[in-house]
């Protein structure tokens, strides 16, 4: 690692190589970020996550890390520097966003349009981020393992959209959009591809065998892609209901979920980073990435008891909250001036 370093950042001099400030300081972060990432490889805290391999969970907890102290770095920035400093990442950044409202036109048939009866759910229904939503809740069932949870994550977020359509004007959807088209339909689909896949997976018995000892190039290449894949999967089994401490800890988990959901929303409107960009990618795959095994932990924590008592709460749980109320924190203090619009009185 070292030499690594000695010969990427010209130490003995041997390039004579002219670089802009910009430039080396660049090359200093990227350094820094990967050293780091290599002493998380090497003495990161185990999980109960093994599969693909232990230190890949190992550098997921160091990407964690990196970017929980990105969001220190943020919340220390007032709002003009935050936005403007994007411009190192994405030149076409620091630029106020024209956020999309879905619900300016709710009709359900458009007669007079010449393209379809049904334009406006035609146009809904062919929107960019259809797809994005629909493959979230299969990753969101696949994480959470329960419908019940699933269903009360689904409904707590178009009441959350309903909370803050005076906010922020993406939030602002149509009644079938919010309760036909995301509630039943996509949210629904999306939980049971997902669940399908979970009950396929306990399924799954002799596939542990090496990848050398299957007898086909087919058994070769799904045992190659199981090793992507946890050992084993169980069924989270919440019980929701079962007590009152029980529907608390649930309610725990779900506020949190729900909170880091419509984190992301206000954080681009707030930061100026446009839908498309790929922060927002960036960040949704670290948070899930983060949440698979901060769930896992925190489901364990909760259920086990006796000789299999978690008596602490994970690492990677205690750092998903963390991001989460840091973003919370860098929303409120960068939002100020641009919430300016009383609450309504439906949701007072």
């Amino acid at each position: 690692g070292l030499c690594l370093l000695a010969y990427f950042s010209d130490a003995f001099g041997l390039y004579q190589t002219e670089f802009s400030t910009e430039a080396r300081v660049k090359q200093g972060v990227a350094a820094i970020i990967a050293t780091f990432l290599a002493y998380s490889a090497l003495y990161a805290p185990h999980t109960f996550m093994i599969r693909p391999h232990p230190i890949v969970w190992k550098i997921v907890h160091g990407v964690t890390l990196l970017y929980m102290l990105f969001l220190v770095l943020i919340l220390f920035m007032d709002a003009n520097q935050a936005r403007q400093s994007f411009k190192y990442l994405y030149d076409e950044l620091g630029v106020a966003l024209d956020e999309r409202a879905y619900g300016n036109d709710c009709r359900v048939f458009t007669p007079e349009n010449p393209r379809s009866k049904i334009a406006n759910i035609m146009d809904t229904l062919l929107d960019e981020f259809v797809l994005a939503h629909l493959f979230g809740w299969v990753a969101k069932a696949m994480v959470f393992r329960d419908w019940k949870i699933l269903l009360f994550l689904s409904i707590g977020f178009e009441l959350m959209e309903l909370t803050f359509a005076h906010m922020l004007p993406n939030f602002n959807e149509c009644w079938w959009d919010s309760w036909i088209l995301d509630v039943v339909l996509c949210n629904n689909l999306g939980m049971l591809i997902g669940l399908f896949w979970i009950q396929k997976r306990e399924a799954y018995g002799n596939e542990w065998v090496g990848v050398s000892d299957q007898p086909t190039f087919l058994l070769k290449a799904k045992r190659l892609f199981l090793q992507f894949t946890p050992e084993k999967v169980e069924r989270y089994e919440w019980n929701m209901m079962s007590n009152p401490k029980r529907f608390v800890q649930c309610l725990v988990l779900a506020a949190a979920c729900l909170a880091c959901e419509v984190n992301a929303f206000f954080m681009k409107y707030v930061l100026w980073i446009p839908p498309r960009n790929m922060l927002n990618t960036y960040r949704l795959f670290v948070f899930f990435f983060m949440v698979i095994p901060a769930v896992n932990e925190y489901y364990y924590f909760i259920t086990k008891t006796g000789k299999e008592q978690v008596n602490k709460l994970g690492v990677f749980t205690w750092i998903f909250l963390s991001c989460t109320i840091l973003e919370f924190l860098i929303i409120y203090k960068f939002g100020k001036d641009l919430f300016s619009q009383p609450w309504p009185q439906l949701v007072k």
